[in-house]
């Protein structure tokens, strides 16, 4: 019966992945051998893992090999944190650390049973498709920042990456000479920097992201946290953060005498927005649709219950190492384009907020003195295109505009008729509104002086929020939600008259 049992050992051992050693008390040592398919150092993952199979961990170890700062490296030492093997899998704690170890198993029966053990996983391991393997190993700071490796001192030879200017890419600028763009390692650790909810670690950044190389820094995952919901030149997205600013003159000729000199130093100054002239260098928004949410997660109601909040899903993410950016956002560019098109095909770089004065209306939304008036248009859901469909050429441009004609297509002939008397109601309105306005800016100005600060302060406060609903109705055509827009109006007169009457009454 031993020598069956022994024998079933020996065949595991001849499919196992690495050279194993074991020796029996007063009996010498045995040795069992075939080519492992890893280098020496890689034992003790070779232990149980064939780095042939599955194909994810063939393309990991080949890429690591061809890593010429990290192919001398052994996998423990950077998937581990020091002296925590088992805190992270418990598991690998009895598998030996190297040959020695490996050698040195007290029993027969202690070594089979280890090797029972290994069989079991192997199993699993070679029937393992490349499409199961989902999950990346997670890299403790702790093992990158180890003294002999890259420690975060800034002294001596490992430890000065931290602190010195290191350069990152190199461009082209418009004059053809080159510039670099270059970082520092302790910058990126300064969490008052963060995204809200973020904890930077070294594989935030480091990470692999092709087949090519083991670990590298793709430019998308910078462009991503330097320009998402920012402007150029803000915070984060500040320029001179990566580049040097050019000090030359931008005018091709010296300017004539007495005329400014205009450079980047100049525009700066006289806050001149970036995107003027660079707006065509950062392209995308980070999006995240929800269908990347399903990649991972089940469709259920606790996965959108925190969703939307972004500090929340950092903290899953980010922080706790669960997934890269682009598992969830778009990605953004940040290189020359046409300069032209960038600003063009982009309404809101004209016009912030374009129309959402005629949304407001449409929704008519409860305000202090008026009641909830959606429109009817509202209600069945019908955006802009159920009424502009008229095509005309406004100074030379064309543009889709609304015409009473079109209501009568959904509706009867008497609708067309009814758009004017719409009209004509808001517009009556909005004269009366505008002429208790005026009266209401000379009594603010004659009782300058003459009342109280903290009167003058609560009579300013009714008035703003009157002439808010009168620039709602003026800049969102009041045609849109008539029955609304009159009632704004209204409640913008009483409150003008009450401003009047409450300045006449003195002090």
């Amino acid at each position: 019966m031993k020598k069956a049992i022994l024998l079933a050992a020996v065949i595991m051992i001849v499919i196992s992945p690495a050279t194993y050693l074991y020796s029996e008390e007063k009996a010498p040592v045995k040795k069992f051998t075939i080519e492992p398919p890893v280098i020496k150092t890689q034992f003790f993952c070779g232990y149980c893992h064939i780095l042939t199979y599955p194909k994810v961990v063939k393309k990991a170890h080949d890429s690591w090999k061809r890593d010429e700062k990290h192919k001398d490296v052994s996998c423990a030492e950077c998937h581990y944190p020091p002296e925590q093997l088992s805190a992270i899998i418990p598991e690998h704690e009895k598998i030996p650390k190297d040959e020695k170890a490996a050698s040195e198993k007290k029993t027969e029966l202690e070594f089979m049973k280890t090797e029972l053990e290994v069989l079991s996983r192997l199993t699993t391991i070679l029937n393992m498709e490349e499409s199961v393997v989902r999950t990346k190993p997670r890299i403790d700071d702790r093992s990158c920042t180890a003294s002999n490796c890259h420690p975060t001192t800034g002294k001596g030879k490992e430890g000065e990456y931290w602190t010195k200017k290191i350069t990152f890419a190199e461009y082209e600028k418009e004059d053809k000479s080159k510039a670099a763009v270059s970082f520092t390692h302790k910058a990126h650790f300064e969490k008052e920097k963060w995204v809200e909810g973020h904890e930077l670690h070294c594989s935030t950044c480091h990470r692999q992201e092709t087949e090519q190389k083991h670990f590298e820094v793709s430019k998308e995952s910078c462009y991503l946290c330097h320009f998402k919901n920012l402007a150029l030149n803000e915070k984060r997205a500040t320029c001179s953060l990566c580049h040097e600013i050019p000090t030359k003159s931008l005018q091709k000729k010296a300017p004539e005498p007495g005329a400014k000199l205009i450079t980047h130093q100049t525009i700066e100054k006289d806050k001149v927005p970036c995107e003027s002239c660079h707006i065509e260098l950062v392209r995308g928004k980070g999006i995240i649709k929800d269908e990347k949410c399903l990649t991972c997660h089940g469709n259920t109601k606790e996965l959108w219950k925190d969703a939307k909040d972004k500090k929340v899903m950092h903290m899953k993410h980010v922080a706790a190492q669960n997934a890269s950016c682009f598992n969830c956002h778009e990605p953004m560019e940040h290189k020359k384009a046409d300069f032209i098109d960038a600003a063009r095909e982009t309404c809101a770089t004209c016009h912030p907020d374009h129309h959402i004065s005629q949304k407001v209306l449409l929704a008519g939304q409860e305000k202090k003195g008026v009641p909830a008036t959606p429109s009817l248009k509202y209600d069945v859901k019908t955006n802009c295109l159920g009424c502009h469909m008229e095509e005309r050429i406004v100074k030379g441009e064309k543009v889709l505009h609304g015409d009473p004609k079109t209501c009568a297509q959904c509706h009867v002939e008497k609708t067309a008729e009814m758009v004017k008397e719409w009209k004509d109601s808001v517009e009556k309105a909005m004269k009366e509104a505008k002429g208790l306005e005026k009266e209401a800016i000379e009594a603010i100005e004659k009782a300058k002086g003459k009342v109280s600060e903290k009167k003058l302060k609560g009579v300013m406060a009714v008035f703003k929020e009157a002439q808010q609903n009168v620039q709602l109705v003026e800049a969102g055509g009041g045609v849109h939600n008539q029955k609304y827009s009159v009632q704004l109006l209204d409640a913008a007169m009483n409150n003008f008259e009450g401003v009047i009457s409450e300045l006449k009454s003195g002090k």
